[in-house]
């Protein structure tokens, strides 16, 4: 079963007045998030992630109020290659699957008097 990734806009950073501009976004923290499976069979890696955002385009300038998730995932998803955030998120669904470091809960020899 494949990976299933998906992006979530976590915080923003603005600056206030920026080239002729009010409330630009600056910088962009997010989580991305992988799951396989499903129930009490689903395994989840995340990555948290911050970007910055290109410089701002006063053609296609989206004011702070008007802008939808989808908006800031694009300019996350432009400025954040996913290749690195998805080995990590294998790596940890992996280990969920077959565990490599278990912690032993107690030791076959027992406590020593």
């Amino acid at each position: 079963m494949a990976i299933k990734y998906e992006w979530k806009i976590t915080a923003l950073k603005k600056a206030p007045s920026l080239d002729g501009l009010s409330d630009v976004v600056t910088h962009v923290n997010f989580v991305y998030t992988g799951s396989k499976g499903s129930g009490a069979n689903k395994k989840v890696g995340e990555f948290n992630g911050a970007c910055p955002v290109g410089a701002p385009d006063s053609e296609n300038f989206i004011a702070l109020a008007d802008l939808k998730e989808s908006d800031v995932i694009a300019w996350a998803q432009a400025n954040h290659p996913v290749e690195h955030m998805q080995d990590v998120i294998a790596k940890a669904i992996s280990e969920q699957e077959t565990p490599t470091n278990v912690v032993v809960d107690s030791l076959p020899w027992g406590e020593e008097e």
